[in-house]
């Protein structure tokens, strides 16, 4: 399978902490991608690095040519005194959308998204809704490969049945490979196909879903690493 994203000992270094430590990732094209580790293990900065927010100290990152990439990392980055719609129409004019594009634009991101009530401003919206409009905000360039932070958090369960959904239907309809992170490893089992496990900045493992098909994802994880 062709990988549309691929590192190769990639080290990053804070003084004296060492973040990563010679990560040799290998994401397949068209994948979901499930980041797991422990609070510290090195995913956000990872992340950051694989979506051009941050340099690493030594090794490198190959990726697809051409390819675009999207990103919820940490809190997604809203203007709280605009409407759903204002955050749009921002991004899609940074991004050099023709005029007459933009209002279509938003409307199918907007519905993609499944954010209702967009008139008012994002100060006063849920988590729940905010975490949709950082997916709507990274999806505005039509990235091949998104990459999504922790976007459960906080999330009630009828918030994260649907962002699954969104999920599935981005990578099998749209064909946008997916890195996601999630401390919910049962919810990232219901939508992952690939897996990536990192401890102290060290990535321990990868596997396809298949290798652990009949295995608890939370169970495999304590089991062998913790």
């Amino acid at each position: 399978m062709n990988e549309i994203i691929r590192t190769k000992n990639l080290c990053k270094c804070y003084k004296e902490t060492t973040a990563l430590n010679n990560v040799s990732l290998h994401i397949p094209q068209g994948s979901i991608y499930g980041l797991i580790g422990n609070n510290g293990a090195g995913k956000t900065t990872l992340m950051r690095i694989l979506a051009d927010l941050q340099r690493q100290s030594s090794g490198t990152v190959v990726k697809s040519p051409n390819i675009k990439i999207g990103a919820i990392i940490e809190t997604p980055a809203l203007y709280p005194t605009m409407s759903a719609r204002g955050n749009l129409m921002y991004q899609l004019k940074i991004c050099g959308y023709p005029s007459k594009e933009i209002k279509p634009k938003i409307s199918e991101l907007l519905k993609l998204v499944h954010l209702k009530d967009t008139r008012k401003m994002v100060m006063n919206y849920s988590l729940g809704m905010k975490q949709r409009l950082g997916l709507a905000m990274a999806l505005v360039g039509d990235p091949d490969f998104l990459i999504l932070d922790e976007p459960l958090n906080g999330l009630d369960p009828e918030g994260i049945k649907d962002f699954r959904s969104i999920i599935a239907r981005l990578n099998e309809e749209f064909g946008v490979t997916i890195m996601i992170s999630s401390h919910i490893l049962s919810e990232l089992q219901k939508v992952a196909n690939h897996y990536g496990f990192l401890k102290n900045g060290v990535l321990i493992q990868e596997i396809s879903s298949s290798e652990i098909a009949d295995t608890d994802l939370e169970a495999f994880y304590f089991k062998n690493f913790l």
